[in-house]
């Protein structure tokens, strides 16, 4: 009687099991890693798009009639003076601009002057403050626009 010891071949070791179920991990923390560096390329690009639509509306704004602002001719006084980051009038979000005090959850706040150039007659110099959360968060607290618009 000859007896031959049966083998069992179908199945999976653990060790292969465990080898799987690692390689299966290590997919699974690429993608969510991948998925939150998407998101926040999303939120930036989003605040970056917001920010040039803003400043392009203020400034054709201005263009479009700066005999109707206010302008100040005090050429002691520089621009970044005026500005001061607390007093900021307007505030302003993605699809959002109001006054700052209509508007307290608005991620960014703005201001400008308007200055005579001085050696040309009928052109003004806007300098446009602007504020958001997100540039804080990364150590800048504002952004300067400096544009020379006309008097029609």
């Amino acid at each position: 009687m000859n007896l031959k010891p049966t083998q069992n071949n179908k199945g999976q070791s653990i060790v292969e099991v465990l080898v799987g179920l690692g390689l299966i991990s290590i997919i699974g923390f690429a993608f969510s890693g991948g998925m939150v560096q998407l998101r926040n390329t999303t939120k930036d690009s989003v605040v970056l798009s917001a920010t040039d639509r803003q400043v392009s509306d203020i400034a054709e704004n201005i263009k479009s009639g700066v005999e109707n602002y206010q302008v100040n001719y005090n050429y002691g006084v520089t621009a970044g003076s005026l500005l001061d980051l607390s007093s900021l009038p307007m505030a302003w979000d993605n699809g959002i601009v109001a006054a700052r005090t209509d508007c307290p959850k608005c991620a960014g706040t703005y201001g400008y002057v308007i200055q005579p150039v001085d050696s040309y007659r009928g052109l003004y110099q806007v300098t446009l403050r602007m504020t958001h959360k997100a540039w804080a968060a990364k150590g800048e607290q504002y952004r300067d626009y400096v544009f020379v618009v006309s008097a029609k």
